[in-house]
């Protein structure tokens, strides 16, 4: 009879919270033709990005069923957002997410996560409308890992990409970055710090930009195989007021920049630049260097200033 009223009991507890032991998907859809009302099934999907990250488990995935505008969406726990070949899920809404500590601003895709977690970006189309003024934005105060993957962000008049997140991990793979204020900018610490904020792009291009990509404080970045051309400044390097660190160019092509590399250091803190392999040619300008800064290279780069690249020298 205890067990009978026990179990009695418990039926009628999930019967009056709605289904608390009900678990989250591993995986949502979206479609063209779906509802932010339904499940987020592969049978009955949902319409906008946000409703299926809310609906899936952490750590889960949303997946795009077919060609369509998909609106803002804001991350705040592990998750992967992947856009099969072949389709376009556009993101340009007129109203974007405001940002937080930066009136004024908004974006269309926010992440704010914890160090723990990873999210993934891929296969997204994310261009300027209204009055939005960023493509992708990554504040936080507790790091973590975001990648970014084949995506294209175009045209809006500040960052195309953003981080500001102590000791997060941000890999950029195949991406496009054209005709934004900043194409990719990383806002480290700008006290001295142990923290460092990390920056891997690979076969990425910024052209057209105010500023190509930008790795402030302390920020430490590698970029290879990658092309920076026609921005006002191609790569930016800023510590005046933090720690040096490190930043290396490996295969690239830097060029038709009104600045190719522009480098402002705190003194006494000197950054250092490995440069391998690289292009830098047709800038007005190759270098702009502020403070004490330490380039090398390995003897194998090609540029139009004749004897630029062939040893390893502080930078005055």
């Amino acid at each position: 009879m205890k067990h009978a009223v026990r179990y009695f009991a418990l039926a009628v507890y999930v019967l009056c919270t709605g289904g608390a032991f009900a678990v989250a998907p591993q995986r949502t859809f979206v479609a063209s033709t779906g509802s932010d009302a339904n499940p987020c099934s592969l049978t009955a999907p949902c319409r906008s990005f946000q409703a299926a990250i809310d609906g899936v488990a952490g750590g889960g995935e949303v997946v795009v069923i077919d060609t369509a505008g998909y609106g803002a969406m804001e991350i705040h726990k592990s998750v992967s957002v992947i856009v099969p070949p072949g389709i376009n899920a556009g993101l340009s809404p007129l109203v974007g997410i405001p940002l937080p500590g930066f009136p004024g601003q908004s974006t269309v895709v926010l992440i704010d996560i914890q160090s723990t977690d990873i999210v993934v970006l891929r296969g997204l189309n994310v261009s300027h409308q209204g009055a939005v003024t960023g493509g992708i934005d990554w504040l936080s105060a507790n790091g973590g890992t975001v990648h970014v993957e084949n995506v294209i962000v175009n045209g809006f008049p500040q960052e195309g990409l953003f981080m500001k997140a102590p000791g997060g991990h941000l890999f950029v793979r195949d991406s496009i970055f054209r005709d934004n204020g900043y194409g990719i900018y990383i806002r480290g610490a700008t006290v001295l710090s142990l923290v460092y904020d990390f920056l891997d792009a690979d076969r990425v291009r910024v052209v057209n930009s105010t500023w190509g990509i930008t790795i402030e404080g302390q920020g430490i970045a590698t970029i290879r195989d990658s092309v920076i051309n026609v921005n006002n400044i191609g790569i930016h390097r800023t510590s005046p007021t933090a720690q040096g660190a490190t930043l290396t160019i490996d295969r690239c092509t830097i060029s038709d920049n009104v600045t190719g590399i522009k480098v402002v250091a705190k003194p006494g803190y000197p950054n250092a630049l490995l440069v391998a392999a690289s292009i830098i040619n047709r800038n007005s300008t190759t270098f702009d260097i502020t403070g004490t800064n330490y380039l090398t290279s390995l003897g194998n780069n090609s540029s139009d200033v004749e004897g630029l690249f062939g040893f390893t020298r502080p930078l005055q």
